[in-house]
């Protein structure tokens, strides 16, 4: 999956999370965290695969123990700057959303990098996820530069992978800054 694609679907599962839980829908300070956790895992390993410090573009930041690790680690930090401002501000409001929506964008990558693998049950094409304990092969895609990749995959929008679930995210986010837009303005009038 590409990063669009990424963003789109984490976008998707946050809005999802958000309306199951007493969780605010995903605007603003919450934006921030789930798109920085759904790039995540490619912002170190596919740099690093280039480089032939990692094996692999799908090897260290894509393992499972990675993600626990990067999670816990947010949200311990979001705890020790409990209380450093007041409620209500911007970095407070970044504070309590960033390990949910971090941790969602970050699963939701290792989700959309899965999940043709484990939909054909083929669980050694996702091995990946439980780097170190298995080997990883390279990919010939790690010898060309990311940024170059994207900027070739990029240059026509109308053959990306994902534009569906693109398409749906953007409607789904429209959809909801209306309806957020619409109650608002119901309870103004009344």
């Amino acid at each position: 999956m590409l990063p669009l694609g990424h963003l789109a679907i984490a976008y998707l599962w946050y809005a999802g999370y958000a309306a199951v839980g007493t969780h605010r829908l995903p605007a603003r300070a919450a934006l921030v965290p789930l798109a920085i956790g759904s790039q995540f895992p490619d912002l170190v390993d596919k740099p690093l695969a280039y480089l032939d410090i990692l094996i692999s573009g799908r090897s260290l930041a894509h393992s499972l123990f990675t993600f626990a690790i990067c999670s816990i680690a947010v949200w311990w930090l979001a705890r020790r700057l409990r209380g450093r401002w007041s409620d209500g501000t911007l970095p407070e409001r970044l504070r309590v959303v960033t390990p949910a929506a971090f941790a969602v964008g970050y699963l939701s990558h290792l989700l959309g990098d899965t999940y043709r693998y484990l939909l054909a049950v083929d669980l050694w094409g996702a091995r990946f996820l439980l780097n170190p304990l298995f080997p990883l092969s390279t990919s010939p895609g790690d010898e060309i530069a990311p940024w170059i990749r994207l900027f070739r995959i990029y240059r026509d929008m109308g053959t990306h992978p994902s534009i569906e679930l693109i398409v749906v995210a953007i409607v789904v986010f429209v959809g909801l800054r209306v309806r957020r837009y619409w109650k608002r303005t119901q309870v103004d009038q009344v």
